[in-house]
């Protein structure tokens, strides 16, 4: 599907659209502290037959320590009342919004409805209830018919039909007429669900296409019969149907803000999604939903990246089933929700219905819930602690990837290798968006700016970059960062030159024979390493991997070389330091991190862990001497630090959709907190009562622990 805002627009108005964005955690902070149980319209209670109760529902949610429920208004059908949209069969007089509000209101739960947003609606309202409101696939034709879980086909709609005016009536009478807490729309998608090219053939397209820019929408039985011409029309078009989307938008948050300030709260579906929006849609909104979780360190990747864009983020616990005898949510539920809250995202629960009439699996949730509950003070108002910036990259596919005999190269595992890094290394880190390069505001919050990946940079990004660095930042470069243009050429210098000290060079002669005959992926003497270049030594050898050949600068110090395994004879530069005003700088020709993404080798993890701590100048915020697998993230309110631990030591593997019955304690834990200079230590509280040691110095506070379940956080108030 082509659908893209044109780029010079997005360019020349995306600083006015940020400087426009509300202060979002500021304003609604429950939103980081929300439990949510997630009750959709397309499976049951509402589907295949409507069964649903809201007293069952909200006492199950009071019991299990959930605090939000987002409840659908329409599914297939709609189930309230007082809507332009077909009820559902079996909804009589009934109203599910109206008695979920009064169920959980009494019981101290916040609602907030789902309103189904372009989504597909029940095959027989828009073919013979509202046929009005349909998507047309061909001129003459109808709504594309599909089936979604159980229950009835569907059917698509589309925005410029009365189904828009209908849509907007809808939001006005939730918002204005129910108690509710928020509101959440799903995607902002111009054609959800439409196939093919993704055109309609309705009137409203047909002539407003044609109003807006003279040409006609083509339309072939058979792809092969589109011409370009008719492709360039159908981009033109796409670009008709985005601006319109925008507006509606615009025009739905102007109309729930005139009747309750509460947060807008859409479906972004992924992280990877932020990177693509159109950043006038979600910069409307005031929270993200992340449909699916998969990794534990995607997860807090995710939750990083929605929180440093200064957005809410809610992302899903779980998976869509409903039967908990069939699908045994386990401890990877418990440790999801831990993770989720220590990088400050509200947790939603994926479809719980089925724990409302099946009790024996609530532990893997009511155990998590019941601590964040009691301890609601030390996530609500707390921020990730600025330290290490990793630039969150995904693949371009302008811009080439390579692959090994087991591994590949590319943007996103090279970004998701540094994160990864810091993550398992305990080294505090937060994940940002290719955005925050033009807010040098923010970006100077961090100590260190991490470019793994980061292909291609803007002459006013590698300018603020400079600005980061020559006012004391720290900035890691490795591997091609920088080396390419917007269309993806390869260029003959790096982009960040000035800062790196580092040339790009095409090896020839002898350089080349040997860089040919050696490998760097296997691990023995005919293999490339990086190497000490003071004092070489086969026992302090890093794997070198995809690398690109360079020279070193005036300016530039090396302080690694490219060896040969056999006799560790240096090559190349390999990691070249230098300084740019207040800062230091750091460039690895190698892509290690995307290596160490995929083998979890712990040398590697110690050299990126090295890179960084050069980088920096300044002692890290916190040190944690235990395994990878204890995760640790530093929030902070304040004078108040809040450092989160949470043990994934029951799945190594991370496969999607396995489960995990058994959570391995971690022993022997030792933390040292750094105060900050003129400050002292007033508190210190656990968020899981256990024994500890506690010694302190003037500049730091140590903690030791006999042992660390499945969560752990140490609240440190300062004065």
């Amino acid at each position: 599907m082509r659908r893209s805002l044109p780029l010079l627009v997005v360019i020349l108005l995306l600083p006015l659209w940020l400087r426009a964005s509300p202060a979002l955690d500021a304003e609604f902070p429950w939103i980081e502290t929300a439990r949510v149980f997630l009750i959709d319209g397309y499976e049951p209670p509402f589907m295949p037959k409507l069964d649903f109760n809201a007293r069952e529902l909200a006492e199950t949610m009071a019991a299990m320590h959930a605090n939000t429920l987002r409840i659908t208004t329409m599914g297939k059908y709609a189930l309230i009342q007082g809507v332009r949209f077909t009820p559902d069969p079996d909804l009589g007089e009934r109203d599910i919004l109206a008695e979920a509000i009064a169920e959980c209101k009494r019981r101290g739960i916040r609602v907030v409805p789902y309103v189904s947003t372009g989504h597909k609606l029940a095959w027989p309202m828009v073919t013979r209830d509202h046929p009005e409101y349909a998507q047309r696939t061909k001129p003459g034709g109808g709504p594309a018919r599909s089936h979604m879980f159980v229950g009835e086909d569907q059917g698509t709609v589309c925005w410029n039909t009365p189904y828009r005016q209908a849509y907007l009536d809808m939001v006005r009478h939730i918002v204005r007429d129910y108690d509710i807490d928020g509101i959440y729309f799903d995607t902002w998608r111009t054609g959800y669900f439409w196939p093919g090219h993704a055109v309609c053939y309705c009137d409203g397209c047909r002539n407003g296409f044609r109003k807006a820019t003279g040409l006609e929408l083509p339309w072939h039985e058979h792809d092969a019969e589109y011409t370009p011409e008719d492709l360039r029309v159908i981009d033109r078009y796409h670009a008709w149907q985005q601006e319109n989307l925008v507006d509606l938008v615009h025009d739905v948050r102007k109309l729930v803000k005139s009747y309750k300030n509460i947060p807008l709260i859409y479906n972004i579906n992924n992280p990877l999604k932020i990177t693509q929006e159109d950043p006038r849609i979600y910069q409307s909104m005031d929270a993200f939903l992340y449909e699916r979780g998969s990794s534990m360190l995607e997860r807090a990747e995710g939750v990083s990246l929605a929180k440093a864009e200064g957005m809410g983020i809610w992302p899903y616990v779980g998976e869509y089933n409903n039967w908990p005898r069939v699908i045994n949510n386990a401890l990877d539920y418990q440790q999801q929700i831990f993770a989720t809250a220590m990088f400050g995202g509200g947790t939603i629960l994926a479809q719980p219905w089925g724990y409302v009439h099946h009790a024996e699996n609530r532990k893997f949730v009511e155990y998590p819930f019941r601590i964040l509950q009691q301890h609601e003070t030390d996530f609500g108002g707390f921020h990730n602690y600025p330290y290490v910036a990793v630039l969150y990259e995904n693949n371009d596919p302008k811009i080439p990837a390579e692959k090994g005999w087991w591994w590949k190269t590319d943007q996103r595992s090279s970004s998701e290798g540094a994160f990864a890094a810091c993550l398992y290394g305990h080294v505090q880190v937060s994940s940002i968006h290719e955005r925050l390069l033009d807010e040098p505001e923010k970006l100077r919050n961090y100590r260190v700016l991490y470019l793994a990946g980061a292909a291609h940079l803007s002459p006013s990004r590698i300018a603020n970059i400079k600005e980061f660095v020559r006012n004391g930042g720290g900035l890691v470069v490795s591997y091609t960062s920088s080396l390419y243009d917007e269309a993806g050429n390869r260029q003959k210098r790096f982009g960040l030159e000035e800062l790196i000290h580092a040339a790009p060079i095409d090896p020839a002669g002898s350089l080349a024979e040997i860089i040919a005959n050696y490998h760097s992926i296997t691990g023995g003497p005919y293999d490339l390493y990086l190497a000490d270049h003071t004092h070489p030594s086969p026992h302090s050898l890093t794997q070198l991997w995809s690398f690109q050949p360079v020279r070193v600068l005036n300016g530039g110090r090396v302080s690694m070389d490219v060896v040969t395994g056999d006799g560790l004879r240096p090559i190349l530069p390999g990691v070249i330091v230098s300084s740019y005003g207040k800062g230091r700088v750091v460039y690895c020709a190698s892509a290690l991190e995307g290596l160490f993404l995929q083998n979890n080798d712990s040398v590697l993890g110690d050299q990126i862990k090295k890179l960084i701590a050069e980088a920096a100048a300044t002692p890290a915020p916190y040190e944690v001497e235990g395994p990878a697998a204890l995760i640790a993230n530093l929030t902070q309110n304040g004078d108040s630090l809040m450092l989160h631990l949470t043990n994934w030591t029951g799945d190594k593997l991370e496969r999607n959709g396995s489960k995990t019955y058994y959570l391995a304690p971690v022993e022997n834990v030792r933390l040292r907190i750094r105060i900050p200079r003129g400050k002292r230590v007033r508190a210190v509280r656990l968020s899981v009562e256990t024994p500890y040691k506690k010694a302190q110095t003037a500049s730091a506070l140590e903690l030791t622990f006999a042992r660390i379940e499945a969560y752990q956080g140490v609240r440190v108030d300062l004065e």
